[in-house]
């Protein structure tokens, strides 16, 4: 059972998202704010697993809102809402770490696949949570595992009780100066194994962090001699070393993220450099910023379009980050990542060629890129099978001409839905048979064709009650229903209230 914050300031919206949760997850536990600034409150005294948030709301909006929440212990998933198919809010959205961002009104059958997504995604998680609860025990079977929770403690700056300090300088086996050691085993080698091969050098101290469990941490008292090096240089691991501090003990933050950083140098390592690294000699500029540049994601889309199918776009993808990241130190690679993955956002959002799901598949790909990137050269690999999975979805939906023809008629309807369209007369002017048009409109849509201009008319209908006071009989006529009694018909039978119920509603909930 996860515990939910709903986050909007429309409270009809509010009232019916969390309807349809109480109707899908019974069990879940469900909380709501009118805002930002009301969702942070919440969050402070309370830990929510997901959080679903309306992006433009006074007093706070969504995208500040998630900017200040501050790290949870636990996992969460964040789903962004919006009335407004903006690039940027997507963007921004992203880069922020939200799990997915869908547009209003919600599309129940969409909703639920998100929110079965989002549930396996929690899953995993926790589970890997609880992988480096057994991992931390199998460490040394020796120490029990409140020791490792100490540590953990340590290096995150936590450890507070005097109690606590002596205990760590039993477990670490020396006062005053020292170092940290970062290494990054993945899922190469294990922690033990890692640590049976470092002892014989008089490391003995290791422990997996507790935030990224693919980190060993070993402290150590003795200096960095040509034996140890190439001891680390053996375990063919991104190894990160801090510089020594007096005491170690008082300066294990600094000392961790110095170590940290320094590892990080390996991910734009070249085959054959050494994969040990001294924070003293990091080239890592951690405070460099990499600023969007609209003309790399046009190269980007240029190679797409003119992808023959057989050679690589790996040489395009390579010199796009090049030219990115410049003659200037590179950043951290957690910022080089995020600004690849923006420029394939702009790739995708641009090509109006493809249908909304098939740009939302390759989107969520595009927000994936981040998870399991290891190195510089494993960034372009993967940038470029993505690159070139557009550029064969592209290239399909050339071939496809009904696609094509298709799109542009939802882009007809979406325009028009106002007038007197009816299906024949949509099917003849883009030179369809009337019955084939029928048959291609819903395996394209899974909605007849009437269910579609209904369904468009109905949207602005409810958007028009709430945010005007125009009569019915004029939104009925604004709408293209010249019968208003007929417009009610099918404003009951969709939302089981008439028109001027709806409003009055809407209203009240508003007043509250």
């Amino acid at each position: 059972m996860y515990d939910i914050l709903l986050v909007d300031d429309e409270p009809g919206h509010l009232t019916g998202l969390s309807n349809m949760l109480h109707r899908l997850r019974p069990e879940y536990g469900i909380c709501t704010a009118r805002n930002g600034r009301e969702a942070l409150d919440q969050c402070s005294i309370h830990s929510f697993q997901i959080i679903i948030s309306d992006i433009r709301m006074p007093l706070m909006d969504g995208l500040h809102f998630l900017e200040q929440l501050p790290p949870s212990q636990t996992p969460r998933r964040v789903i962004y809402l919006s009335g407004y198919n903006h690039f940027e809010y997507a963007q921004q959205a992203m880069s922020l770490g939200s799990f997915e961002y869908m547009l209003k009104p919600l599309d129940t059958g969409k909703f639920i696949s998100v929110l079965e997504r989002m549930e396996k995604s929690l899953e995993q998680e926790f589970n890997a949570l609880q992988e480096y609860e057994r991992l931390a025990v199998r460490l040394d079977a020796a120490e029990p595992a409140f020791q490792h929770r100490l540590l953990n403690e340590w290096i995150e700056g936590t450890l507070a009780a005097a109690e606590d300090h002596e205990e760590l300088i039993r477990i670490l086996g020396f006062r005053g100066s020292g170092c940290l050691l970062v290494i990054c085993t993945k899922e190469v080698r294990t922690p033990e194994s890692v640590m049976a091969l470092l002892q014989p050098y008089g490391l003995r101290t290791g422990f997996a962090c507790r935030r990224e469990p693919h980190l060993l941490i070993v402290a150590s008292q003795l200096p960095l001699d040509s034996d140890l090096t190439q001891a680390l240089v053996r375990l063919e691991m991104n190894v990160g070393i801090s510089d020594y501090t007096d005491p170690l003990n008082g300066n294990v933050t600094e000392a961790y993220d110095e170590a940290r950083i320094a590892a990080m140098c390996g991910f734009y390592a070249q085959a054959g450099e050494s994969t040990v690294y001294l924070a003293k000699e990091c080239r890592l500029d951690i405070s460099r910023v990499l600023i969007s540049d609209s003309r790399l994601a046009g190269l980007l889309g240029e190679a797409v379009a003119g992808w023959d199918g057989h050679h690589s776009l790996e040489v395009t993808v390579e010199k796009v980050i090049c030219r990115m990241l410049g003659e200037e130190a590179p950043p951290l690679p957690e910022v080089l990542i995020r600004e690849v993955t923006q420029l394939l956002f702009q790739v995708i959002y641009d090509l109006e060629i493809l249908r909304a799901n098939t740009q939302a598949a390759l989107l969520r790909r595009a927000s994936g890129l981040k998870d399991g990137i290891g190195g510089y050269q494993e960034l372009i690999a993967s940038s470029t099978d993505l690159l070139e999975d557009i550029a064969r979805t592209v290239a399909e939906a050339k071939r496809d001409p009904k696609d094509k023809v298709m799109t542009q008629c939802l882009t007809y309807i979406d325009n028009h839905y106002m007038e007197d369209l009816s299906q024949e007369t949509v099917a003849a002017r883009f030179h369809f048979n009337p019955s084939y048009f029928c048959q291609l409109f819903k395996s394209r849509v899974n909605v007849t064709f009437n269910q579609y201009v209904t369904g468009l008319r109905l949207n602005k209908a409810k958007e028009l009650l709430t945010h005007s006071n125009a009569k019915v009989y004029r939104i009925a006529e604004q709408l293209g229903y010249h019968d208003v009694k007929y417009f009610n018909r099918v404003f009951k039978k969709e939302t089981a209230l008439t028109p001027e119920e709806y409003r009055s509603l809407i209203r009240s909930l508003t007043e509250i």
